[in-house]
């Protein structure tokens, strides 16, 4: 027997965290957006800022969760059409980052994804579009959206909107063999330049060390442009619940992590990050400006992949999108990424869908 229930707010994401767990370990490819620890900081800080709510779709085959949905409503507008969307779940600021459904086993490969829309349909007349920005070629939507025929889906084509890089850092890997001759010149420039200065790595893991961690990350990473345009995470509240949340539902487990460079005892360059499923996700990262010169975000970032494979707790290096400083990085694996809307299957649906094609194909939705 098929059952589908809504779990709305932080409280109800707990309350589902035993059942999610236990599908999230069935999965062969995991990443952070697949673990229910995600989804409870991120449910956590829309409450506390008073923002749409998360809203977890949850499918349950007799007693056993099976599929997970993790959508916000918010309205969206197109030309002169208003639509209620459902929106795939991303982060605490909608960022243009990967995101995907949790589902169990082969389902992805079959027409599941086309029953739940067809259920939502005869269950939920408030919604209009079910939007999906931010697929991954491999990920479970784009199986599910591949195997559902039926359904009115506009898509835009992989690559259109973004891609994910990745660096390969594993004992087999060469990650270094890869920089261009120029880029290694820079970073030995950079160690040059350090020479007469005492330099040290530090790492956070613990929930007091993070704490610890946590106000000079904040303060670097406000120190130069980022704190400028107002788009660091000090001059963003709901920025600073989301990683305080992140720190209260990973570090248990060690995955939460934040990396300190300091300089004559005084910190230059930080990153915060997640270490889930052997890779490390790098979600912010920031340096003192008065210190450029010497490249100090890439000095922890040479530094991480320096460590030897038993110290390293991972073999995969991301931010999870594809910023231009990471290029220098050469970067050896890249996911296209693309945005999907699924429209109600009904006659009014799909000429909205025929309507809006051309618009979609052609925005910045």
């Amino acid at each position: 027997m098929i059952k589908v229930e809504k779990f709305t707010g932080p409280n109800a994401v707990r309350a589902l965290a035993p059942a999610w767990r236990q599908l999230t370990a069935q999965l062969t490819l995991k990443r952070h957006f697949h673990h229910v620890e995600w989804h409870q900081a991120l449910a956590e800080t829309f409450e506390r800022h008073n923002m749409p709510p998360l809203e977890c779709l949850a499918v349950f085959s007799s007693s056993t969760l099976v599929a997970v949905f993790p959508f916000r409503v918010v309205p969206l507008q197109i030309g002169p059409i208003r639509l209620n969307a459902m929106k795939l779940a991303s982060d605490q600021i909608d960022a243009d980052t990967a995101r995907d459904f949790v589902l169990a086993g082969g389902l992805p490969a079959t027409n599941f994804f086309q029953g739940f829309v067809k259920y939502l349909t005869d269950h939920d007349p408030t919604w209009d579009v079910i939007m999906l920005p931010g697929i991954l070629e491999d990920s479970l939507a784009a199986s599910a959206i591949k195997h559902s025929p039926q359904l009115p889906i506009v898509q835009t084509p992989g690559g259109a909107w973004g891609r994910i890089e990745m660096i390969s850092c594993a004992e087999d890997n060469r990650p270094f063999d890869n920089l261009s001759k120029g880029f290694k010149q820079n970073l030995r420039t950079a160690h040059n330049k350090l020479k007469s200065t005492s330099i040290n790595f530090q790492c956070a893991r613990t929930n007091n060390e993070l704490e610890e961690f946590l106000p000079d990350f904040l303060r670097i990473e406000s120190s130069g442009w980022k704190g400028e345009m107002g788009t660091s995470a000090s001059q963003q509240p709901h920025s600073i619940t989301f990683l305080n949340q992140l720190i209260a539902n990973f570090a248990d487990a060690g995955q939460c992590e934040i990396y300190l460079l300091r300089a004559n005892g005084e910190s230059i360059a930080a990153l915060f990050g997640i270490v889930t499923d052997r890779i490390l996700y790098i979600f912010r990262i920031g340096y003192d400006e008065r210190h450029h010169r010497v490249s100090p975000g890439h000095l922890i970032i040479e530094n991480l992949m320096k460590e030897t494979s038993a110290q390293r707790r991972f073999d995969i290096i991301t931010p999870y999108n594809a910023p231009p400083w990471f290029r220098s990085w050469k970067p050896d694996q890249v996911l296209q990424i693309f945005n999907a809307f699924v429209f109600r299957p009904t006659a009014e649906g799909i000429e909205t869908a025929k309507r809006l094609a051309m618009v979609l194909r052609t925005s910045s939705y």
